[in-house]
């Protein structure tokens, strides 16, 4: 792992929050980890999900680079 790691938020909705038992987690990962490694590492089927940083929805091979926030959202979301 390359860049510096830091400190990120992940928000979790659906049936995930109840899955992990809570709505917020903090984890610790590199700018140059990508959306696919968070949701491997946390165990989440990366096809079943949509992932936005910052706000911002992503693709899985998207880096973290400076993001914060990764909100991991269900199949069907609002819209």
């Amino acid at each position: 792992m390359g860049r510096d790691k830091m400190l990120r938020r992940v928000t979790l909705f659906g049936p995930l929050k109840d899955d992990f038992g809570k709505r917020e987690l903090q984890i610790e990962a590199g700018g140059d980890e990508t959306v696919r490694s968070i949701l491997e590492r946390l165990e989440i089927q990366p096809d079943i999900v949509k992932v936005a940083l910052d706000g911002e929805i992503s693709e899985l091979d998207t880096q973290l680079s400076d993001s914060i926030e990764i909100a991991i959202l269900p199949p069907v979301s609002g819209g």
